[in-house]
């Protein structure tokens, strides 16, 4: 019993002495890493070689952190040109209404978006899908089994989506020149 203990001791100064030397050499090392890896990494590094363990350089076709959150910035803040109709007995006489959408990658988007605009409108997609999936109570009257009336709940689309396809160059060309002129630029 006593030579086990002995041993563990030892093993524990080892391990001890490994880790101040990986802190001298600048090799990181979880807490609770074991005698056996400690010392490969020690010898790896003494060999020149890199860290067995250390992260390398994204693999041809895989994505970095930066790219991926480069990607989903700019799927986020597409714009696609819709049609929007509320659907809210509430909201009736409303022109058109303000919508606000955060995420940690993107930060926050603020947009006017009209209702029932003719020529549709561009919305970035992270605020069409919050639309998409917005709901709304609206209440009817139904007759209960006793034959009474009774005011029933339930919830329904707030806005329908009418997706339009995008612009074409000409339009775009046209839409600029009308945007001009509103403005007395042309």
């Amino acid at each position: 019993m006593t030579d086990q203990v002995a041993d563990q001791e030892v093993t524990q100064d080892e391990l001890t002495a490994l880790k101040a030397r990986a802190d001298q050499m600048g090799i990181s090392y979880h807490p609770s890493i074991g005698l056996e890896k400690l010392r490969e990494k020690i010898s790896a590094k003494l060999a020149g070689e890199a860290e067995p363990d250390a992260p390398e350089e994204a693999p041809v076709g895989e994505e970095t952190a930066g790219q991926r959150r480069a990607r989903i910035r700019a799927e986020a803040t597409k714009k696609v040109r819709v049609r929007i109709t509320c659907m809210n007995p509430i909201k009736k006489e409303w022109e058109g209404e303000i919508f606000t959408v955060s995420n940690a990658v993107v930060g926050t988007v603020k947009e006017y978006v009209p209702f029932n605009a003719d020529e549709g409108w561009h919305v970035t997609q992270m605020v069409l899908n919050q639309i998409q999936q917005r709901k709304c109570q609206v209440f009817h009257t139904v007759k209960n089994d006793r034959g009474q009336k009774q005011r029933e709940g339930k919830l329904i689309k707030e806005f329908a989506v009418e997706l339009l396809p995008a612009l074409t160059e000409k339009e775009l060309h046209e839409l600029a020149q009308r945007q001009a002129m509103a403005a007395g630029k042309a």
